[in-house]
């Protein structure tokens, strides 16, 4: 995991969902909405904000339906960070 990630000005929402993301791309199960959901324990909402600041904050992509984890040198930060 990169602590970069505690750096970037994020919700706390949106470190939660990277923090569950590393997890289940080291188990190497894949980043797709039903893997993700049985560890969220917040509204399906939230969830949704949370996948479009990563998504934003380039610290992961959708491809084919699943999200990919970007190395950390592609982050950008929050302009509040």
């Amino acid at each position: 995991m990169d602590n970069r990630i505690f750096e970037l000005g994020l919700s706390v929402e949106a470190v939660s969902l990277y923090l569950i993301l590393y997890d289940l791309d080291f188990s190497k199960i894949p980043l797709e909405r039903k893997s993700i959901e049985p560890r969220w324990n917040a509204p399906p909402e939230a969830l949704d904000q949370a996948v479009e600041e990563l998504v934003m904050h380039r610290v992961v992509d959708r491809k084919e339906g699943l999200l990919v984890l970007n190395p950390q040198g592609m982050w950008s930060e929050s302009r509040s960070s």
